[in-house]
């Protein structure tokens, strides 16, 4: 069986969690990046010393140079500045884009058939970004699949049961502007919006849309990580072994919901080739008008990239 190449560009807490948890489930060989020298390096020898319990055979390698990116099957970019508390994820903006294009080059010049995947706020923009620069590449943005995965656990957390049961995502942008999809929500197949009043959606939706602010404030001077982490694990699970799960990431629309020359977080099936489908729900009127916000806010954000 030949053992797949993850690269992963970035060791913070996101970029290090992701290889311990891809080491753990064996996903392949898994090289970790940062331009903090030795750091890669230190966290790579801390994971190698705990795949033991998890009776993993995966290694993981700290890297000094982008270059060791070469042929990976994967590609994986946590790197950039983090949000700080008071900070909203688009102060990152001109932070990291230029750090993102730096990596962009890279992956076109030593591994331009990778599966790429972005973790770096603000994704949708990144996502867009890069895809613009290089139409060709492979790229999906953790968008608001991570905020999906929030959404499941407060709602379960809500009504008492288990998270297995609810069935619900998010789209739009990984923002203050994403759309918790609450008259799409299931539990058990059973709609959700049967079981609350309009103050607990109203709550519930605080909650998801805030869950990475109200991290941040505790954490102080860094954010969360642990979810993100699990989340990427899964996206790059699916595309391995070409399960088709289907995640809420950061995809250039091409006619969806009628947008075009953007990157917004749809539904989007994730197996060998990357994206395999893009799905479109039927929203209500208020759901459609909330999308439409998001889409105009990322028109603006894309206008002023062109325009600097």
């Amino acid at each position: 069986m030949t053992v797949r190449k993850i690269f992963i560009a970035g060791a913070g807490n996101v970029g290090s969690a992701s290889a311990a948890f891809m080491a753990a489930k064996q996903l392949g060989d898994i090289y970790l990046y940062d331009i903090l020298e030795d750091f890669s390096i230190g966290q790579a020898m801390d994971i190698n010393q705990s795949l033991p319990y998890w009776n993993s055979d995966s290694r993981v390698t700290g890297c000094r140079s982008l270059d060791e990116m070469a042929g990976a099957d994967v590609v994986v970019i946590t790197a950039g500045g983090k949000r700080a508390e008071g900070m909203t994820r688009l102060d990152l903006l001109y932070q990291n884009l230029d750090i993102i294009y730096d990596i962009g080059e890279k992956v076109m010049a030593l591994a331009p058939k990778a599966f790429v995947h972005i973790t770096s706020n603000p994704v949708d923009v990144l996502t867009w970004a890069l895809k613009e620069r290089w139409p060709s590449m492979n790229i999906t943005g953790l968008g608001c699949a991570l905020d999906a995965m929030r959404f499941r656990f407060f709602l379960a957390e809500h009504l008492g049961v288990s998270r297995e049961a609810v069935n619900c995502t998010v789209i739009g942008t990984h923002d203050d502007n994403m759309l918790p999809l609450m008259e799409q929500a299931h539990v058990g197949g059973i709609p959700v919006k049967q079981q609350l009043d309009a103050r607990d959606v109203e709550r519930l939706i605080t909650l998801v849309k805030n869950g990475g602010g109200d991290i941040v404030r505790r954490l102080k001077t860094r954010s969360g990580f642990f979810a993100a982490a699990t989340k990427v694990t899964h996206i790059v699970e699916s595309h391995l072994y070409n399960r088709q799960h289907i995640f809420p990431v950061s995809v250039m629309v091409n006619g969806e919901y009628g947008y075009h020359d953007m990157a917004l977080s749809l539904p989007a099936s994730i197996g060998e080739r990357g994206v395999h489908e893009i799905f479109e729900f039927d929203l209500s009127e208020s759901e459609r008008r909330l999308l439409d916000v998001c889409a105009a806010s990322m028109k603006a954000v894309i206008a002023e990239i062109r325009g600097r």
